[in-house]
C-alpha cells in the first residue's frame, strides 16, 4: 500500500490526458501581462457574475481575463478593487444558492476568509493584486502556504496526547512529562509544576542534539555519549483539524500550517505567525531554532475541499525540536486545532497509509522524512520528484 494517497497530478502537455484534462478549464489571464496566472474550472465560472466593467469572458477561446480599470493611475489597487468587488458578489450568490438548498457550503467562494492573499505573476513572482482566500483555489493560482514540524526524543513510555483531547494545557503537560520546563532548562530534577515555554530563558533549554538514529527506518534513538543510554524515541506533534473546518475536518495535520498571507514579509514570518496562533511557541524560540527543510511545488487537480480545480502549491516547510516535556499550547481565537497526538514515526506513516492526514500536510512529512533518511528506499522512491513539480501554465 503506497504511504500516502495523494490527489492525482495535474498532467503535462506530453500526456494523452492533458488536453482532454484542460478543456474543462478557462485559462484565467490579467491585462497587460503575456502570461496566464492559472485554470478556472468550467464549474466554477457560474459561481461569479464576471462584471462587465472589469471582466472579458471568451467562451469560445475559454479565457477569463481581468481588465484594469480605464484611466487608473494605480493598477494593483483598481486590480484588487476589482477583484475583491467580484468575490463578495459571487460569495453573496453561492451563499444564497446554499440557503435555498439547505446545505451548509461546500464551495470555495461560501467561506468569506477576511485574509489577504497575493496574485503572483508566475514567470517573475511580481505581485499583480491581493484578493480574499476565498478565491484562491477557485482562480487556479499559485498558493504560497507554510507548514511547522515539530519533533521531540522521548522514552518509549511517554503517553500520546488524546487526539480528541480537551484537557487542560497544565494536565496535558502532565500527561507527556513529569519533568517541568524549568527542569528542562536547568537540566536537573523532575517535577510536575509546568511553566510556559515563554517564561523560559532560551538559551538554557536542553535539547538532545546529540542523539543519532541507529536506523534509517526505524526509530530508535541512542545516547552514544550517556552511559546510562536511555533509548529514545523519536516522535512527531500532530494536530488534529477541528470538526467544523471546510477542509478536510477532523483529519491530522503538521504542528502548524496555513497559507502565506500579504502581511507576511517572508515564509520564515508567515511560519513564525501561524505557530503562535496555532500552539503559541513565542517567536523568540521559533527564530533560535526553527530550521527550514525545503519547498514543495505540487500541481494538484482537486481544491482545498475537495472540488474539481487547480491548485498550484508552494510550500515551504519547516521544523523544531522541542525539549522533552515542552507541549505546544492549543492556540487562542480561532480554534482551528482539536487536540493532538504524540506519534512514533511508524504510527505516523500508518495513519498516512489510513488516509488520516490531510495530503497537503502529508506531503509536507514526507519531505521531513526524506531529509533525515527515515523512508524505506520502496517509501523514498520518486518522492524528491512527485515534491518538485513544474508547473504547466500555458
Amino acid at each position: 500500500m503506497a504511504l500516502l494517497k495523494t490527489r492525482a497530478n495535474w498532467p503535462y502537455p506530453s500526456s494523452p490526458l492533458y488536453n482532454t484534462h484542460l478543456a474543462k478549464y478557462y485559462t484565467f489571464f490579467v491585462d497587460a501581462y503575456a502570461e496566464p496566472f492559472g485554470y478556472i474550472h468550467d464549474n466554477f465560472v457560474s459561481d461569479l457574475p464576471w462584471p462587465t466593467e472589469y471582466w472579458l469572458v471568451d467562451h469560445d477561446a475559454k479565457t477569463i481575463t481581468l481588465k484594469v480599470a480605464q484611466g487608473s493611475t494605480d493598477g494593483f489597487g483598481a486590480r484588487t478593487k476589482a477583484m475583491r468587488e467580484t468575490l463578495w458578489l459571487g460569495h453573496l450568490h453561492v451563499a444564497a444558492e446554499n440557503r435555498k438548498a439547505g446545505v451548509i457550503g461546500r464551495r470555495s467562494l461560501y467561506r468569506w476568509c477576511n485574509e489577504s492573499f497575493p496574485l503572483l505573476y508566475p514567470p517573475t513572482g511580481e505581485p499583480v493584486l491581493e484578493l480574499d482566500g476565498c478565491g484562491v483555489d477557485m482562480l487556479g493560482i499559485i498558493n504560497e502556504s507554510v507548514f511547522l514540524v515539530a519533533y521531540t526524543y522521548c522514552s518509549p513510555t511517554t503517553p500520546k496526547i488524546p487526539s480528541s483531547s480537551t484537557t487542560s494545557l497544565s494536565t496535558l503537560e502532565r500527561a507527556t512529562s513529569s519533568t517541568s520546563i524549568a527542569s528542562l532548562a536547568s537540566g536537573a530534577g523532575t517535577s510536575t509544576a509546568t511553566t510556559p515555554l515563554s517564561e523560559v530563558d532560551i538559551s538554557k533549554l536542553v535539547f538532545n542534539s546529540t542523539v543519532s538514529l541507529t536506523h534509517t527506518a526505524n526509530c530508535a534513538i541512542t545516547r552514544p555519549d550517556d552511559e546510562a543510554s536511555e533509548e529514545k524515541e523519536l516522535r512527531v506533534y500532530l494536530s488534529r483539524r477541528a470538526k467544523w473546518k471546510s477542509a478536510w475536518p477532523s483529519l491530522l495535520d503538521c504542528t502548524a500550517a496555513g497559507g502565506l498571507s500579504s502581511s507576511d514579509l517572508s515564509p520564515l514570518e508567515g511560519m513564525i505567525r501561524e505557530a503562535h496562533e496555532e500552539v503559541r511557541l513565542p517567536s523568540p524560540f521559533l527564530r533560535s531554532h526553527a530550521k527550514p527543510i525545503g519547498e514543495n511545488r505540487l500541481m494538484l487537480t482537486e481544491t482545498e475541499i475537495g472540488e474539481e480545480g487547480c491548485q498550484m502549491q508552494l510550500q515551504h516547510c519547516f521544523e523544531v525540536e522541542l525539549p522533552e516535556g515542552v507541549v505546544p499550547r492549543p492556540g487562542e481565537g480561532d480554534g482551528e486545532v482539536a487536540g493532538w497526538e504524540l506519534v512514533t514515526v511508524p504510527e505516523m506513516k500508518e495513519r498516512m497509509r489510513m488516509g488520516e492526514v490531510k495530503p497537503a500536510s502529508g506531503l509536507v512529512l514526507m519531505r521531513w522524512m526524506l531529509g533525515r533518511g527515515l523512508l524505506t528506499d520502496e517509501e523514498g522512491k520518486g518522492v524528491g520528484e512527485r515534491l518538485g513539480r513544474e508547473w504547466v501554465i500555458e
